[in-house]
C-alpha cells in the first residue's frame, strides 16, 4: 500500500515548507490549488491523505475536499485553517466528513501526530475492505479465485516441535464461531525455495526453524504455532482487537525478522529472511473449511 500524502495550497512557499520538514517521514506530493489537486488524484492517486488549506482562490479547501470525497472516498481528508475560518472549518468537518482540521500555523510535531492518526484510519479502512472482499470470495468456485490454494497440503517434514495440518483443524474447529477471540495468521516463508536452491536444504530448514522460534518468542501466552505446509507457518493467536490493529501489531514485529545468519561451507553468512503474512478473525466464519476458502482467495506470499 502506497501511503502517499497530498498537500494543497495556493502558496508555493508554504508547500515547499511542508515538503522540506516532512519528506524524511512521509511520501509528500503538492498541488497549487484545488483544480491541480484533483488532477493529481486522477493521474497519480490514490492518496492515503489529502491536506488542504482553507482559503484558496477559485475553490475553497472545504469545496475541494468535498470533491476529493466523491473521487476517492477512502482518502482521509484534513483541513488547514486560520482562526478567522474556524466556523467554516467546523462546518466542513461536520458536513463534508473531514477527518480533522489543523490550525495555522501548525507545528511539525502536531502535524506528524495528525498524519499518523490519519494513516492509521486509512490502513484500517483498507483492511476492513479487504476482509469484506475475502468473505465475498468464499463461495466462488476455486477456478474463479485466481489464487493459490493453500488448502492443498502435500507431504512435507514438519519442523521439530511443531504440529501439522490435522492438529490445526482439531485446535480450531471447537473455537470457530461469532464470539471467538482468536485470529488465524498465515506466515509465508517467501525466501525458502531460493535459500534451498542456493545454499541447500539445511540452510532452508534453519531459516524456517529460526522464523518459527522468533514467532513463538514474539507471540507468547495463549497462542499456538503450527507448520501448515512446506513454506507456510500458521499461528492461532488470541487477541480482542480489530483486524486492522492486529495487522499493525504483526507488521511491526515482522520488521525485526528480516535476516538471519547461517553457516555455509564453513563460513558464517547473513541471509535475507523475508516473510509475508495474512490473517483472518475466526469469528467471521462458521466452519474451518470456509475459513480456509477465504485464505485461498488471496495471493498469500506474493509481494
Amino acid at each position: 500500500m502506497d501511503n502517499k500524502i497530498l498537500f494543497v495550497d495556493d502558496d508555493v512557499t508554504i508547500l515547499e515548507g511542508y515538503r522540506r520538514i516532512l519528506h524524511r517521514e512521509f511520501l509528500i506530493s503538492t498541488a497549487t490549488g484545488g483544480e491541480q489537486g484533483l488532477a493529481l488524484i486522477r493521474t497519480t492517486g490514490p492518496f492515503a491523505i489529502v491536506i488542504s488549506d482553507m482559503r484558496m482562490p477559485g475553490m475553497s479547501g472545504a469545496e475541494f475536499l468535498a470533491k476529493v470525497r466523491e473521487m476517492a472516498p477512502d482518502t482521509v481528508r484534513m483541513l488547514l485553517t486560520g482562526y478567522s475560518d474556524l466556523d467554516a472549518a467546523i462546518e466542513a468537518v461536520n458536513e463534508a466528513r473531514i477527518f480533522r482540521y489543523l490550525s495555522k500555523p501548525c507545528e511539525k510535531e502536531a502535524m506528524v501526530k495528525a498524519i499518523e492518526s490519519a494513516l492509521a484510519l486509512y490502513c484500517s479502512t483498507a483492511a476492513d475492505r479487504e476482509l469484506i472482499k475475502k468473505a465475498q470470495l468464499i463461495n466462488l468456485p476455486a477456478s474463479d479465485r485466481g489464487a493459490e490454494d493453500i488448502g492443498r497440503v502435500c507431504d512435507f517434514t514438519k519442523l521439530d516441535g511443531l504440529s501439522g495440518p490435522s492438529e490445526v483443524r482439531a485446535c480450531l474447529e471447537p473455537v470457530i464461531g461469532p464470539n471467538s477471540p482468536y485470529y488465524v495468521v498465515l506466515v509465508r516463508l517467501t525466501a525458502l525455495p531460493m535459500i534451498e536452491e542456493r545454499y541447500g536444504a539445511e540452510a532452508s530448514t534453519e531459516y524456517a526453524q529460526k522464523t518459527a522460534q522468533f514467532l513463538m518468542h514474539a507471540f507468547t501466552g495463549n497462542n499456538r504455532l503450527f507448520h501448515w505446509s512446506r513454506d507456510v507457518l500458521m499461528m492461532v493467536v488470541k487477541r480482542q482487537v480489530s483486524p486492522a490493529a492486529m495487522r499493525m501489531e504483526i507488521a511491526r514485529l515482522m520488521l525485526d525478522r528480516r535476516e538471519f545468519t547461517t553457516e555455509v561451507n564453513g563460513r558464517r553468512i547473513m541471509l535475507a529472511a523475508p516473510t509475508t503474512f495474512d490473517l483472518l478473525p475466526v469469528s467471521a466464519f462458521s466452519t474451518f473449511d470456509n475459513m480456509l476458502a477465504a485464505f485461498n482467495a488471496t495471493l498469500i506470499g506474493k509481494p
